[in-house]
């Protein structure tokens, strides 16, 4: 006590100058000591942060493993991190629910001018990003391991620009699946040949591709490892398999996959549809980037070998986004052979797709993605498609039944439709009466009932039900293959007609100018086929099934198809002079309406008779 007061005393006899140099040493060892004890307490934590997709865990700094992983900014040589045990766990946590993971790094590059920038562009800069496992250190928690495995890598030349500033990538690099906690990831390391800025590490679920459409680019890279950019617009998704599941079954559902269009002039599409030729392993998809399109949805089980190398033969340069990611996995079936969310794609891929490949085996259901809400089933056969829709055709649309919950003994032996359509309004009225009736219905409608709730085309009331959004479309598995290019044609303008009012009002429009004898030919028709049955004194069904048999074949057929129907034995029986009338004026008159709708059609949606998707084999 007597020395701290001598050595006070002593500090009073200073000068000014002299008590503030002895005062600063003074903090500046607290300070250090305080840093001492931090750092053995803590650890020597990075300025580079790991966060989690969705605030799922509290972002922290990683552990710096060496002095070049202290800062953000990576002059040369690689810089190790390590996951904290609260990292570690988190992770741990994260990925047992996602089960597709991904670990996100953002990278800035200076840019250089002048002869500078000529100088770095005559050899490569080469970027690696890796993962370190815990046999990389030893047992005191020492690196022992100076390269990563499963590295993702780059030639920074490709980002690096003539000009001021910083250039920006995205990189991702997914975990393999089904690891066990102790075969996860402990750690980062990123080296690179040139001076870069580390920002920040993201844990979010597994994409694996390229996306052009932020500020910043994207490039996932599976857990296999790969380079990027791609060359040439294409892209290696064979590493795929190892990150997401191959098959749909009760526990898992397989990916799926986005891409997004650059943007075309006018003039471009005035030139003719651009078509976009991807190849998928056996596959060779054409895919039209016409008006009003932006983006598609492939469903990977649609596929025959989506795991694949994908390259483009035809406008690769027009796709500004190809990623594959996970499906949800409320996608997955609900109990043994029932699914009720459906799997968004275009319609064009549900005629080829593989029944093998569906979630259940009687049936799978889609969401055409351009159109929400509207549902597709496709059945395994029509004793399937039976149970799920006969009662509801003669409640909603068949001459003498209409409004009526058929009973299972009053149905034996009638026959529906092989297609089906039926808007949101119906299929609540359906239901509706079919409770206030205690009616008994199959297994098949209840599920039916199900997914309507489920996704809300339908919504419960005090009183029952009332519509939601969208629509049913229905074709079956037992169909040709030429009457299920048609079936779905004709079914998917109805649901368009169900939930568009501008196109009805165009298809009133189209139809309130027709001629007589082509619109009375028209029902003659129907009348003539027992097995249609439609109710005449129905306008809105009218007006629903005349477009829907125009539109149901590309223009050029229009005509042609209505000669057909006018040459029918059971035709000619029915009206007579309509037919030789139809055949005298080769179908014209319904190829006129024709064009008018079709017009209609692709000025809305680029979509045009006969075709009602992007994507085709």
């Amino acid at each position: 006590m007597e020395k701290i007061k001598a050595l006070h005393n002593k500090f009073l006899t200073l000068d000014k100058k002299h008590r503030i140099a002895v005062f600063a040493v003074f903090v500046f060892l607290i300070l250090d000591i305080s840093v001492f004890v931090f750092l053995k307490t803590k650890g020597n934590y990075s300025q580079v942060i790991l966060g989690f997709d969705n605030n799922f865990a509290e972002a922290e700094n990683l552990i710096a493993v060496n002095s070049s992983a202290c800062t953000k900014k990576l002059s040369k040589g690689s810089a190790f991190y390590k996951f904290s045990e609260t990292q570690l766990e988190a992770l741990k946590d994260y990925y047992s629910k996602n089960g597709s993971v991904g670990i996100n790094v953002r990278v800035g590059i200076k840019n250089l001018n002048g002869r500078a920038f000529e100088k770095v562009q005559a050899e490569q800069k080469i970027f690696t990003y890796g993962f370190l496992y815990a046999e990389d250190f030893d047992k005191k928690g020492k690196l022992i391991s100076k390269s990563g495995k499963i590295l993702s890598g780059c030639d920074l030349r490709h980002f690096i620009k003539k000009s001021k500033g910083l250039s920006y990538f995205s990189n991702e690099l997914s975990i393999e699946k089904n690891l066990s906690e102790k075969n996860l990831p402990v750690g980062i390391v990123i080296s690179s040949e040139y001076p870069v800025k580390i920002y920040d590490f993201l844990v979010m679920p597994a994409r694996i591709g390229y996306d052009f459409t932020g500020e910043i680019p994207f490039y996932g890279i599976p857990s296999n490892g790969g380079s990027f950019p791609p060359s040439e617009n294409a892209f290696d998704f064979s590493g795929c398999a190892m990150v997401f599941p191959v098959e749909n079954t009760k526990f898992s559902v397989m990916p799926v996959m986005e891409l997004a269009f650059f943007p075309v002039t006018e003039n471009e599409l005035a030139e003719g549809t651009l078509k976009i030729k991807m190849n998928v392993g056996g596959d060779t998809l054409s895919i039209r980037h016409t008006k009003n399109v932006d983006s598609c949805v492939i469903q990977t089980s649609t596929l025959l070998s989506p795991f694949s190398f994908v390259d483009f033969s035809e406008n690769g340069n027009l796709i500004k986004k190809m990623i594959m990611r996970s499906n949800a996995d409320e996608l997955k079936p609900v109990s043994a052979n029932v699914v009720t969310l459906p799997l968004k794609t275009d319609p064009g891929l549900i005629l080829s797709s593989r029944s093998s490949s569906w979630r259940c085996m009687d049936y799978e259901v889609y969401e055409w993605d351009r159109f929400p809400g509207v549902l597709f089933f496709d059945t395994i056969d029509y004793d399937v498609q039976a149970d799920f829709f006969t009662r509801l055709a003669y409640y909603a649309e068949k001459a003498g039944f209409r409004g009526k919950i058929l009973t299972d003994e009053q149905l034996e032996g009638l026959h529906g439709y092989n297609a089906h359509d039926y808007s949101a309004e119906t299929l609540a009225g359906f239901f509706t009466k079919a409770e206030k009736e205690n009616a008994h219905l199959k297994q098949k409608e209840y599920i039916l009932l199900d997914i309507l709730l489920t996704n809300g085309v339908i919504q419960r009331t005090q009183d029952g039900f009332k519509p939601g959004r969208g629509a049913v479309i229905s074709i079956s598995r037992s169909s040709t293959a030429a009457l299920r290019q048609s079936f779905i044609a004709h079914e998917a303008w109805h649901g368009i007609f169900f939930i568009d009012e501008g196109f009805r009002n165009a298809v009133a429009a189209v139809y309130y100018t027709v001629d007589e004898n082509t619109m009375a030919f028209m029902k003659g028709y129907w009348a003539s086929q027992p097995s249609l049955g439609y109710d005449p004194s129905d306008e809105y069904l009218m007006h629903n099934e005349f477009m829907a048999y125009i539109m149901q074949q590309p223009l050029r057929g229009v005509a042609k198809y209505f000669v057909h129907c006018a040459n029918r034995g059971s035709v000619i029986n029915h009206i007579p002079e309509l037919c030789a009338w139809v055949r005298a004026n080769e179908g014209i008159t319904f190829e006129d309406a024709g064009k008018i709708l079709d017009a209609y059609a692709y000025d809305s949606w680029g979509l045009s008779c006969g075709r009602v998707s992007l994507i085709s084999r």
